[in-house]
């Protein structure tokens, strides 16, 4: 008898894996069951048996067996929220299941951005020894995986400056950069943000970190983003990103919002 879905069950795959539901269920501790999950829900075409056998029993003594042990224990874990069956083998989902690394992968951005692993590694710390097609795949996924997070923050933070939301869109500014510390145009935009709500002293600050991890990791000097997000007039900045400036802290420069910073 196929077990009855759990209310709200999530599937999470960025950062240490885990299955949420209420109540809770089967607990999965191999990581060829969280290897082989991982692979169903990302993998771009449903896999023949004997291909997952390959990419992860290769060595054992019965691949195929091996591989029904572990189709066995994601059954477990999902309980009645999915259907894995067939060959090639495909993984169904109940409607209500949230898998954190599907949305944010697939957004919306303005869910994306929620997902509470949002810039952990996917499989965070997962390795499965000898199985090197997996940990190719996994590389790739990996890399995928970041690339959409980062499109997930930028999108957010401009999603929230549009709105009128400045702290909001700082707090994925600062969360991109963690991320993209080599990227120009990811300090600028904070630097830019900060500019908007009146903190100039921290846009400084900001523009001088990005200037210094420019020089120090690329050996290049600050580039046009950055040094048009110091030097850019507040209504200029509005203009670029339909908002009017906010001025939070302390007070605008003298000439108001037409006075840009002071640029060398």
């Amino acid at each position: 008898m196929r077990p009855a879905p759990a209310a709200g069950r999530r599937v999470n795959l960025l950062g240490r894996p885990n299955v949420e539901a209420q109540p809770p269920g089967y607990s999965m501790r191999g990581r060829k069951s969280w290897a082989l999950l991982a692979y169903l829900l990302l993998c771009e075409r449903a896999p023949t048996r004997r291909e997952l056998a390959s990419l992860l029993f290769e060595g054992a003594d019965d691949p195929l067996g091996a591989l029904r042990w572990c189709l066995s224990e994601v059954r477990r874990a999902l309980g009645g929220d999915a259907v894995i069956a067939g060959d090639p083998v495909r993984l169904q989902l109940s409607p209500g299941v949230i898998v954190d690394v599907s949305r944010v992968l697939a957004g919306p951005s303005h869910e994306a951005v929620r997902v509470p692993g949002l810039g952990s590694e996917l499989l965070e710390g997962l390795t499965v020894e000898e199985a090197f097609d997996f940990e190719s795949w996994l590389l790739a996924a990996r890399r995928r995986v970041a690339v959409a997070t980062v499109q997930v923050l930028r999108e957010a933070a401009l999603t929230a400056v549009r709105q009128g939301a400045y702290e909001t869109a700082i707090g994925h500014a600062v969360r991109l950069i963690a991320l993209t510390r080599l990227d120009e145009d990811s300090h600028a935009l904070l630097v830019e943000l900060y500019r908007l709500v009146g903190d100039d002293r921290a846009a400084e600050r900001q523009y001088d970190i990005g200037a210094g991890i420019l020089r120090v990791e690329l050996g290049e000097p600050p580039g046009h983003a950055l040094r048009n997000a110091r030097c850019r007039s507040l209504l200029q900045l509005a203009g670029k990103y339909g908002s009017r400036p906010h001025i939070l802290i302390g007070r605008a420069q003298p000439g108001g919002v037409v006075q840009a910073l002071a640029c060398g």
